[in-house]
């Protein structure tokens, strides 16, 4: 059967992942100037820059200057009431250099922008702002190669295929649009919308999905509908909370006519899971950080309605830490989930696969037993092996517009995962059971991985061979390799 998770872990991703600074003071703007695009000549990696007339007012400046005009130059898809939220400063207000400080944070804090520089130029009526952006990559592309080793109850291998595409600050609001899709033994199509409502902390997430695929115990299909919606708000920087509800249609098909097992008459099931969490994002970047820390938890339960399903709450951690070692990076991560009580075999936990443990293939730890909590640890270290010179790339402005070169980097990565499952809902609180296999199944991998990283259009790839520790029956372990292929760091 397969692992039972509250939420999906890609709209819990969408939801999490996307970091929306609200900004610290807003007000209307008389006039923004969008019509121009940035020019390739100007440098915009300075902070707050000094135009050479300003220099010759500074005296001006000492006095009570007021603002008289903004023009804003390489803005070509946030539209400007959308883009006016997030500026700390108003035409007619004095000029405060502090405000125009907030301002490019702002606008840097919503990472839809590479560069930002923001200047007062001086003319005889006053200040006139220069808002001068370069707009980053809108489009992230992702794909993913997995492979499970039981089907219907058999060592079989089947294989699933991941594709999927976000479109960052859809429709210029600061939105943002997820398709994916998967084919071959496992078929499904999602989708998830995101929109702050702006100037408001607020927030909404609608996601639906459909897939089909096998189950891992016994000769059935299932084809399961789900649809979700989530409500947050910001309650901190960098933080907010939320509350979701999804509910989950699941038709059950058995395979093969004689099967020899007693199956009961209903083949179709309903269920609705309820949801609350916290999302704290401290990371330097979500794309490749550097430096930084992301917490994310909830607590989740199928008492919204059950329907012939054990009731249960489950709360699940993760906590993702970023520890900078000059050019280097280790990163660390831990995930925790317990639940009140036995949920039963039917959403009984299960793991293994580049997103969860490495070194084992999709789902397969977790069979000794109907496991019911977890612990699982993650250290990665990257360093970069070789950066190439811009090299131009044939079509690829056809994606990324504006972009026809590239510069990749080759970094190296070591990989150590743990695991530990547990029999009892709180087990992996107590600790209970330590060593008897009948309690607790452990997990633990090693191995090395390539990344090729594309910063200017944040895409990467990845490929890792990682050995998991495997018990071999009669006693004793043995050390299995397992190929993971997939698109970007999953933390």
């Amino acid at each position: 059967m397969r692992s039972s998770t509250l939420i999906p872990l890609h709209c819990l991703l969408c939801v999490c992942a996307i970091a929306i600074a609200q900004p610290s003071a807003s007000s209307d703007i008389d006039s923004i100037d969008t019509s121009s695009t940035i020019s390739s000549g100007i440098d915009t990696s300075v902070t707050i820059s000094q135009n050479p007339s300003q220099s010759q007012n500074q005296n001006q400046i000492k006095k009570d200057v007021y603002i008289r005009g903004i023009e804003v130059y390489g803005n070509i898809t946030t539209r400007p009431e959308i883009l006016r939220y997030y500026f700390a400063f108003d035409t007619g207000e004095i000029l405060d250099t502090a405000k125009l400080r907030i301002t490019r944070a702002n606008l840097l804090s919503t990472q839809l922008y590479e560069k930002v520089d923001i200047f007062p130029h001086m003319r005889e009526d006053g200040a006139h702002i220069f808002l001068i952006l370069k707009e980053s990559v809108r489009l992230d592309i992702g794909y993913g190669v997995e492979y499970s080793t039981r089907k219907y109850g058999e060592s079989k291998l089947w294989y699933s295929v991941h594709v999927d595409a976000t479109v960052n600050n859809f429709r210029g609001q600061m939105e943002t649009f997820w398709l994916g899709g998967s084919a071959w033994d496992r078929l499904g199509l999602d989708f998830s919308w995101y929109k702050p409502f702006l100037p408001t902390p607020y927030y909404i997430t609608l996601s639906a999905g459909i897939s089909d695929y096998p189950d891992d115990a016994l000769p059935m299909d299932f084809l399961d509908v789900y649809g979700k919606l989530a409500v947050g708000r910001k309650v901190f920087t960098n933080s907010r909370v939320f509350v979701s509800a999804m509910p989950i249609y699941r038709h059950r098909s058995i395979v093969g006519a004689d099967t020899g097992i007693a199956f009961p008459e209903r083949s179709e099931f309903l269920e609705a899971f309820a949801a609350i969490g916290l999302v704290t994002d401290r990371r330097s970047a979500r794309f490749d950080p550097k430096s930084g820390w992301f917490l994310s938890t909830q607590l989740g339960t199928n008492h919204l309605y059950r329907g012939v399903n054990i009731p249960f709450f489950q709360s699940t951690s993760e906590l993702r830490y970023y520890v900078p070692i000059l050019n280097d990076v280790t990163a660390f991560r831990i995930l925790l989930t317990l639940r009140d009580t036995d949920a039963g075999t039917y959403h009984r936990l299960s793991y293994g696969s580049a997103g969860e443990i490495r070194g084992y293939a999709n789902d397969a730890l977790g069979w000794n037993f109907s496991t019911q909590s977890s612990i699982l640890a993650s250290v990665k270290y990257h360093r970069p092996l070789y950066t190439t010179p811009e090299l131009p790339v044939p079509l690829i402005n056809t994606l990324f517009k504006g972009v026809n070169n590239l510069v990749f980097r080759i970094d190296g990565t070591f990989i150590a995962d743990a695991a530990m499952l547990y029999r009892e809902p709180l087990g992996a609180l107590t600790q209970r059971g330590l060593g008897n296999p009948e309690m607790t199944q452990p997990g633990l991998a090693f191995g090395f991985g390539t990344r090729i990283l594309a910063p200017r259009v944040r895409q990467s790839g990845c490929i890792d061979l990682v050995f998991g520790r495997t018990e071999i029956e009669g006693g004793g372990y043995q050390w299995e390799p397992a190929l993971h292929l997939y698109l970007d760091l999953f933390y």
